[in-house]
């Protein structure tokens, strides 16, 4: 009796957390929370890299382009 008693509470629990997930009321969910999350933090990677790495040399790469433009014509 015990045991069937701790098996229909679990069944229950695990319900109520399946259902936690299922269901998503109003606009926003928590899955669409996590998502975007998710978004936002790829961004912000991508972001810092070109900043801190790419952004610089890429500069550098085309003032010494303009630079050279500069100095061919003035020849």
């Amino acid at each position: 009796m015990e045991y069937q008693n701790r098996k229909r509470n679990s069944k229950r629990e695990e319900e109520k957390k399946l259902s936690f997930w299922k269901e998503e009321r109003g606009d926003i969910g928590v899955k669409q929370i996590a998502v975007t999350v998710g978004v936002i933090v790829i961004i912000a990677v991508a972001v810092t890299l070109i900043r801190n790495t790419f952004l610089e040399q890429w500069i550098r790469e085309v003032w010494e382009m303009f630079m050279k433009a500069i100095e061919d014509m003035m020849a």
